[in-house]
């Protein structure tokens, strides 16, 4: 049940994102260090994009469950990806981006 609502959120994140201009690259890379939800292009700007649901707030909101070892795992998956696509991380325009889905509530944070 948790994946069929992970896999929902996931959706409706790639449909909003959508519809504010960006391109879909990729959904559920997986790579030895982790999986990345959704990978984006922004014009010339890869977008890789954490998903965060909550259907209530009682154990607080989902953007607050984007934490720093989150951030950091993301950040080897990113490395591998772009290693895996012969892309150099120093020379290659990308963003971490995460949406925050609670309930209905769509929260697209950029760059964080």
């Amino acid at each position: 049940m948790a994946s069929l609502i992970g896999h929902d959120a996931e959706l409706q994140a790639k449909n909003y994102l959508l519809a504010n201009s960006l391109q879909f690259v990729e959904q559920n890379y997986k790579a030895k260090v982790g999986e990345i939800d959704l990978i984006m292009l922004d014009e010339q700007q890869l977008v890789f994009v954490e998903v965060k649901f909550r259907s209530s707030n009682s154990h607080g909101s989902a953007a607050e469950h984007f934490t720093v070892s989150k951030r950091r795992k993301l950040e080897r998956v990113i490395n591998y990806y772009l290693l895996q696509k012969k892309l150099n991380p120093h020379h290659t325009n990308f963003r971490l981006d995460v949406v925050a889905i609670d309930g209905e509530q769509v929260n697209w944070i950029q760059n964080v």
